[in-house]
């Protein structure tokens, strides 16, 4: 029990002490603050953020740092391990996963901690009235070939109900319906013979539908007694709607699919442009070649001010800032 003790004491002096040399470094580098992220790539989301709100302010940030036991970490469970040492010249960035859903306490901006509300900092990018922004950017070209929001709002609600029945169990029992297995619905299937971009990836949303409706009824089968309504409340009351629920899933899962269809879509629109002596075929090959370019392109995608959770972000920040 002494050995518990002492080691969770020094864990305790290992994280203070960082966090103080972190805003030192950060004060050293003429810095507003010093900011530990999950990871490298949650730094353009949140220095795009920060740079709206202070733009001649820099911000020193922190990917990774070494854990209690000396090794070098990164994620979400390292920038928590410095939840009580936290303050105004040193705050956390993170991914809000489930944590904004399921209400954990002291994920706040009055605790020095930035979450995204939705899933992760993906699901922005994928907001989906920018969607044909980032094909046009990434082709010169109108996008009348495929509908984002029509299919985004398709999706949402073909998860929507099977969606309830995850966050009930996240929220009692996750090991009766996993994350790892909600994800398994979060690809759809697409070939040559059926591809996404047909009729609006009606086929492939029909084929998820089936399978949603399947574990629906098989979770109703197997606890008949679970209700769901006080779940879609709860939800609703913190903006998760049959219409959006795209938000709120894993964002990784959502950025892949979504690439794969603006790639789709950026590729049939060069072609039938081809075909009309427009475009060359340099610039297809080039398209096909580069990811990182409609990569980049698709990173850029945040509407500030169009949605709820990117609202709650622009409050937080400048609640936090006005404390810098």
């Amino acid at each position: 029990m002494l050995g518990s003790k002492a080691g969770y004491i020094n864990r305790d002096v290992h994280f203070s002490f960082a966090a103080k040399r972190f805003a030192a470094d950060a004060k050293m580098l003429r810095c507003r603050a010093a900011i530990h992220v999950e990871n490298k790539a949650d730094i353009v989301f949140w220095k795009a953020i920060l740079k709206r709100f202070r733009p001649h302010d820099k911000f020193h940030f922190i990917s990774g740092s070494q854990n209690e036991y000396g090794n070098e970490t990164s994620g979400v469970t390292q920038c928590l391990k410095y939840f009580k040492f936290l303050r105004s010249d040193f705050f956390i960035c993170i991914d809000s996963d489930y944590r904004y859903l399921l209400q954990q306490q002291g994920i706040d901006v009055e605790h020095y901690v930035l979450q995204t509300y939705t899933y992760s900092f993906e699901n922005h990018h994928c907001f989906a009235d920018g969607l044909n922004d980032v094909c046009e950017r990434a082709t010169r070209l109108k996008n009348t070939i495929f509908d984002f929001r029509k299919f985004l709002k398709d999706f949402s609600n073909s998860l929507y109900e099977l969606f309830i029945w995850h966050i009930y169990f996240q929220n009692s029992v996750p090991v009766c319906f996993s994350q790892f297995d909600f994800a398994s619905y979060l690809s759809l299937p697409s070939s040559k013979y059926a591809p996404l971009l047909q009729d609006n990836g009606a086929r492939a949303l029909d084929e998820l539908r089936h399978r949603v409706e399947w574990k629906i009824e098989f979770l109703g089968r197997k606890y008949p007694h679970v209700n769901l309504d006080e779940v879609r409340e709860r939800m609703f009351k913190l903006g998760l709607t049959p219409d959006n629920v795209y938000l709120f899933i894993r964002g990784h899962n959502l950025y892949d699919l979504i690439f794969l269809i603006s790639k789709d879509v950026c590729k049939t629109l060069l072609r039938q442009e081809k075909k009309n002596g427009e475009v060359t075929r340099n610039m297809i090959s080039q398209l096909y070649r580069s990811r990182h370019s409609l990569d980049h392109h698709l990173k850029q995608n945040v509407k500030y001010g169009a949605y709820l959770p990117i609202q709650k972000i622009e409050t937080d920040v400048k609640e936090l800032l006005a404390k810098i």
